[in-house]
C-alpha cells in the first residue's frame, strides 16, 4: 500500500495481493482516522460479498473468485468499523455486488478517503439488527 495525504483527502494505491479492508484498517490506525468516507475503483480476483436480510436480521455471504473490474467501491471509516460496498463486473460484462467483507487486489486498487469531522462510531439498532452511526 502506498498513500499520500492532501489537504482534504488521502489518495491510496493498493497493489496485487493486497487485501483491501486490511489495508484500510492499517491506514486508519496509522493516520488515527475516526471518521471518513471513501470511494475507489480497481481490479480484484477474490472477494467476499454479503447481503443483509432485514426481516431475518442476518447476513448471508458468498466467496467469488475470478477476474473482476471494480466499477464502484464506497464506504465509511470509523474507529470501530470499516463499512464498504462493492460493485464488480466480469469478463461477460455481468455485474455482481453487495457488502464487501474481503477483497484481494489483482491489478491495482485506487481509493480516495475523505476525512470528516464527526466520529463515526456505531451502535446496535434493535429494529433492524444493524450497527448504525451513533450520532
Amino acid at each position: 500500500m502506498e498513500y499520500t495525504e492532501e489537504s482534504d483527502r488521502l489518495v491510496v494505491r493498493l497493489d496485487p495481493g493486497d487485501e483491501v479492508l486490511a489495508s484500510l484498517e492499517t491506514l486508519r490506525d496509522d493516520r488515527g482516522l475516526e471518521q471518513g468516507f471513501l470511494m475507489g475503483i480497481g481490479a480484484v480476483d477474490e472477494v467476499v460479498l454479503g447481503h443483509y436480510d432485514v426481516s431475518e436480521q442476518a447476513y448471508s455471504e458468498g466467496r467469488f473468485t475470478g477476474q473482476y473490474e471494480v466499477t464502484s467501491f464506497l464506504g465509511n471509516i470509523g474507529p470501530d468499523k470499516i463499512h464498504t460496498h462493492i460493485q464488480l463486473g466480469n469478463e461477460e460484462f455481468e455485474s455482481l455486488g453487495g457488502h464487501c467483507s474481503e477483497a484481494v487486489v489483482s491489478g491495482t486498487f485506487e481509493i480516495v478517503v475523505f476525512p470528516g469531522e464527526t466520529s463515526l462510531t456505531h451502535q446496535l439498532d434493535e429494529r433492524t439488527g444493524l450497527d448504525v452511526f451513533d450520532l
